[in-house]
């Protein structure tokens, strides 16, 4: 090999290892870069996962509220005062618990007793009622690997009187 060859060998050794070195800093600078874009991709898709499951099942309306659609409900037939009240009370209940409580107390939670279950709810009835709205309003946790209960379920837009008639109603089916 004469000393012109040998010159263009070098030479293109030295563009060769300097373009490797070159794609090597490109390829970390990326992968850097792209795991912090990564990083925040994923935390932004964590955060939309959370809110999603955590999201209520529904939503309570009674009568009187202001988002309720203009439709006229049908008359009640006539009762006594204190029948009225406890109808009232029931559908309260009923709609609170089928649009809030039926997330933890039927689906098998561990730790809630389940709607209907006269097993698990007599313990908790033997309490009484004050100890069952208490536990409900302000939250409860057995300490026994149980999921906690939430103040009012997780939804502190309830009132105490909702939360008590979703209590009666629970308490009523499952005795």
């Amino acid at each position: 090999m004469n000393e012109q060859d040998k010159k263009f060998f070098k030479n293109y050794s030295i563009v060769l290892g300097q373009l490797a070195v070159m794609i090597i800093i490109f390829l970390v600078a990326a992968r850097t870069i792209g795991l912090d874009e990564m990083d925040r991709v994923m935390a932004t898709r964590h955060t939309k996962d959370i809110s999603q499951q955590t999201e209520p099942v529904g939503q309570v309306s009674m009568a009187g509220d202001k988002e309720q659609p203009a439709q006229a409900a049908p008359a009640p037939a006539p009762q006594t005062a204190a029948a009225d009240t406890g109808a009232a009370s029931g559908d309260a209940g009923k709609k609170v618990f089928n649009g809030l409580c039926v997330s933890c107390h039927g689906t098998g939670l561990p730790g809630a007793p389940q709607f209907g279950n006269k097993e698990e709810w007599a313990p908790r009835i033997a309490k009484g009622k004050d100890t069952l709205y208490k536990h409900a309003l302000h939250g409860f946790s057995s300490g026994a690997g149980g999921v906690p209960m939430p103040p009012k379920g997780g939804n502190p837009a309830l009132s105490d009187d909702e939360v008590k008639a979703a209590v009666d109603y629970m308490v009523a089916n499952s005795q």
